[in-house]
């Protein structure tokens, strides 16, 4: 009886593991378009597995396409830059920026203090370029 409990469990185990790895591959491809900016011949696209960007600590990806054909462009590095404006004094927010496998796509991970409209700027390398937007954090 033991050996048969003990495979009953591991086949339960396997079928949970396969369940969530199916949903993990899911909530990857479902991004949903947050913004589009078009600053000359380039697309900043932001896109979330969210309905908007989260406050606190939240990721997001940041894609370049070419106006012309909609195809991703390797802009080199990435600078982002966040606040909120206040009375007194605006709040900063953070947001990181990495290169992924893909040519013109980038990682971001933002960590925004409270939700609100924020200012952000995005600057890059090739050809040199900057966007300056407001994006609402929930």
């Amino acid at each position: 009886m033991g050996h048969w409990t003990t495979r009953v469990g591991c086949g339960l185990l396997l079928i949970v593991l396969a369940t969530l790895g199916a949903g993990c591959r899911r909530s990857e491809s479902a991004m949903t378009e947050l913004q589009r900016i078009r600053s000359g011949n380039v697309d900043v696209v932001l896109l979330s597995g969210h309905d908007a960007l989260r406050h606190g600590k939240d990721m997001f990806t940041i894609e370049f396409r070419s106006t012309s054909d909609g195809s991703l462009v390797d802009v080199g590095n990435v600078r982002t830059t966040a606040n909120m404006p206040m009375p007194g004094m605006p709040m900063f927010g953070t947001i990181e920026v990495k290169r992924t496998d893909v040519p013109g796509r980038y990682t971001a991970t933002s960590d925004f203090s409270m939700a609100g409209s924020w200012r952000m700027n995005i600057s890059w390398d090739m050809p040199a370029g900057s966007i300056g937007f407001a994006g609402t954090v929930q």
